[in-house]
């Protein structure tokens, strides 16, 4: 093998490997791209989570709603105040669903911020749901997604609360020192 084939085949190899790592480092932009398109959306959601309203609406509706109103009434029987909280409440918890659902969130980050709330609100709406299902006007798959993130949460069995991702962030902080 003469020098100039072993030359070619060396700059042939770079050339590869750096077609190879920009293209790594482009679907990385486009990964992060992607992501940075949701972070106004998640910010308006997580601004109605802070929002006083919102939590006496969910307290209505994980507590009070069962008592005032029957689930035979579904959700369009409901009187208006009650399905505004019912609604307000439920596809607030399918929207973060949905972030989880698409990757904007992680399961770790969802489940430590919301499992709980989410299978509260599940099993308080959920006759509602059902029967709401059963109008032929009516999608089947009526917070479908919500019904998922539930189950999804009846089943997480990671550590909870908000030690983990503070350790983690710790632990990450520490590597970026160190290294």
């Amino acid at each position: 093998m003469d020098g100039t084939l072993l030359l070619n085949l060396l700059a042939l190899f770079i050339s590869i490997c750096a077609v190879a790592i920009s293209l790594l480092f482009g679907l990385r932009q486009l990964a992060i791209a992607r992501h940075a398109n949701y972070i106004p959306a998640l910010l308006d959601l997580l601004g109605e989570f802070r929002r006083v309203e919102f939590h006496e609406r969910y307290d209505y509706v994980c507590s009070r709603l069962r008592e005032e109103h029957s689930p035979e009434l579904g959700l369009s029987g409901l009187p208006p105040e009650a399905k505004k909280s019912v609604y307000s409440v439920a596809y607030f918890f399918q929207t973060l669903a949905g972030m989880y659902a698409l990757g904007v969130i992680g399961e770790d980050v969802a489940m430590v911020m919301v499992r709980g709330r989410v299978k509260s609100v599940w099993r308080a709406v959920e006759p509602y749901v059902l029967k709401e299902r059963e109008s032929p006007f009516v999608d089947d798959h009526l917070l479908s997604i919500l019904e998922r993130f539930a189950a999804d949460s009846e089943r997480f069995r990671g550590p909870s609360g908000a030690d983990l991702l503070l350790a983690r962030r710790g632990r990450a902080i520490r590597r970026r020192r160190s290294g």
